[in-house]
């Protein structure tokens, strides 16, 4: 499954690279110049989900809750807002899926916590990676307790969003990513972070078939139908 990626800042759709998010600039997609008629359009080229990430929540400097909402109207969101603990889950309307990113994560507990609490269908656990080492605000996580989080609780899916190549239409084997996809054989793993053309048919031939594209779609030039 081909996943559209777009990221909210100030309620409008931006692209940037490498998770430098204070050089974002407004995106340029093929599909649209606002967000509600990029999902409309992605829909009607045969979108099924699209993936979203409100960069003013994540980062405290306010919210595109509304405007997801009216997303999630058009096309199933899978949105990543910066959940760290089940508090933060309070309007279940706004999106379908929930991301709980290791980026925003306090503890390992928490995490178990969530998916006490919420449907395991309704959540998806990212493995977020920069400069080929874990991203986490809790640093004493290690990759061992990710993976024992992500064969406890079960999840259908888990993203491995390489930040660093986001936007750069550029993928280099991760270790980590290798590593996490060998010992959680019973999920399945969406791939995210620089993925072309060429990247999708390498990983479709090790078993690999979801992905988050952003810059490759929205510049009209993925060769995979929605």
């Amino acid at each position: 499954m081909i996943i559209p990626v777009i990221d909210l800042m100030n309620g409008e759709c931006v692209s940037g690279k490498s998770g430098n998010r204070n050089t974002y600039t407004k995106l340029k997609s093929i599909y649209g110049d606002n967000p509600i008629s990029i999902a409309q359009n992605l829909k009607n080229d045969g979108a099924q989900l699209i993936y979203v990430a409100d960069l003013d929540k994540i980062e405290n400097k306010g919210d595109n809750t509304e405007l997801i909402s009216q997303i999630n109207n058009i096309l199933p969101v899978l949105l990543d807002n910066g959940i760290s603990n089940l508090s933060d889950i309070n309007n279940k309307n706004i999106c379908t899926y929930y991301i709980l990113a290791t980026e925003t994560m306090e503890s390992i507990d928490d995490a178990i916590n969530i998916f006490k609490n919420i449907d395991n269908k309704k959540l998806v656990i990212s493995v977020d990676i920069k400069n080929n080492e874990l991203l986490l605000r809790n640093k004493s996580i290690k990759l061992d307790d990710i993976i024992r989080l992500i064969t406890e609780v079960n999840p259908q899916y888990i993203i491995l969003l390489n930040i660093s190549q986001v936007g750069t239409k550029k993928q280099n084997e991760n270790l980590i990513i290798k590593k996490i996809i060998q010992e959680t054989p019973n999920t399945k793993h969406i791939l995210g972070g620089g993925i072309t053309n060429e990247a999708i048919q390498k990983y479709k031939l090790e078993g690999i078939e979801n992905f988050l594209i952003g810059t490759v779609l929205h510049e009209g030039n993925l060769k995979y139908k929605l």
